[in-house]
């Protein structure tokens, strides 16, 4: 029987306790930044997928530090942000006990994409969701009424070659990246095409790091699968030189 010393040091994070699996993997926001009504209506949220992973080569703006003017490489995660439609709006009121909701009135027409996901089960049943409320705003009265209670890609300028952000083969278990997509430091927790909830800040970051100026000089798009060496499939084709598939399809196509 092998023996084991009587202290150590603890293994393991005690921030992902208890370690199970989760029973939702779409993060919740429980909290949301001080609203400012001088500024225009924003989202202070929205939902991104994870991608993968790449790195970039920067120049350091940070007067005073070691690495002031010089290039460092850093790793990235790219989170595809396809566009958010809104279905919908709730209105809050203020009262002692803080914000409390008003009405919530959803858009005339919604699509099928939309209506399923009212439904456990939409093959089999009648689809009548939302069929009456879309009714209930389009005659004068009804808008009278809303007056009434809502009145209270990867160039960069040194590297100019054209390229996409996806990388040569796609990301390893996530594909092409065909949306708008968020550019994150360092890795971020959770698997590929896990649901990523991005939150504005709840506090102003004055730190010279966070306000530190980014300027990328180089993306890199190389495939993910083992070692890539080109960043285009141009610059592979011309290195390469014609390969026997591209015979086959020239005679095809001849």
């Amino acid at each position: 029987m092998s023996h084991r010393k009587f202290s150590a040091p603890r293994h393991g994070s005690l921030g992902f306790l208890p370690r199970k699996r989760c029973s939702h993997h779409r993060g919740r926001i429980r909290s949301f930044p001080k609203d400012d009504p001088s500024k225009p209506v924003h989202l202070t949220a929205f939902m991104g997928y994870k991608a993968g992973m790449t790195h970039v080569v920067r120049e350091v703006d940070r007067p005073g530090s070691k690495v002031n003017k010089k290039e460092v490489v850093e790793a990235v995660t790219i989170v595809d942000a396809p566009q958010m439609i809104i279905v919908g709006v709730v209105g809050y009121i203020q009262t002692p006990r803080g914000l409390r909701s008003l009405k919530a009135i959803f858009a005339e027409h919604l699509s099928d994409e939309c209506r399923r996901r009212f439904y456990k089960n939409w093959y089999k049943s009648r689809k009548k969701a939302f069929t009456k409320a879309c009714k209930k705003w389009q005659d004068e009265d009804g808008k009278k009424q809303i007056e009434k209670e809502f009145n209270n890609n990867a160039s960069t300028d040194h590297d100019l070659s054209d390229k996409s952000i996806t990388p040569l083969g796609g990301f390893p278990h996530y594909g092409e990246v065909r949306n708008d997509f968020v550019m994150l430091k360092g890795c971020v927790v959770g698997t590929k095409k896990r649901v990523l909830t991005l939150r504005k800040s709840m506090q102003s970051q004055t730190s010279r790091r966070a306000l530190e100026k980014i300027e990328l000089k180089f993306i890199d798009t190389t495939s993910k699968f083992g070692h890539g060496r080109f960043q285009t499939l141009e610059e592979k084709r011309a290195f390469m030189g014609p390969l026997k598939r591209d015979l086959v399809k020239d005679d095809v196509i001849a």
